[in-house]
């Protein structure tokens, strides 16, 4: 793999997105207890808002001075895979998506 020349159009782009994924990467990490300290509250939350729904409730809300919160729910279908393929038909209604998906990954100097 070659690195790109940074004179040239994505080159600077690259140069731009690795001084603010570093900058961002400093940032996240002082921000990493309180994002664990939040989520452990949220989920304190969530469960309190569970008890609070009623027959035929759809959300519940929870509104605090700043922020509200509601909890929704919805009720969805899921194919059963394995009955499927039993029954011989998973692979006959299958068919091939395709995704995308950039990553990002540090390289590490030798």
């Amino acid at each position: 793999m070659r690195n790109t020349p940074t004179n040239t159009p994505i080159g600077e782009l690259l140069g731009k997105a690795e001084g603010l994924k570093t900058e961002i990467e400093s940032v996240m990490a002082t921000l990493d207890d309180k994002q664990k300290e939040l989520k452990a509250i949220l989920e304190q939350i969530k469960k309190y808002a569970l008890t609070q729904f009623r027959d035929g409730d759809t959300k519940v809300s929870i509104k605090g001075s700043r922020y509200e919160w509601v909890l929704s729910k919805s009720e969805t279908t899921e194919l059963d895979k394995d009955a499927l393929e039993a029954d011989g038909l998973l692979e006959k209604y299958t068919r091939p998506k395709t995704n995308y998906r950039l990553t990002t990954s540090e390289i590490k100097e030798d």
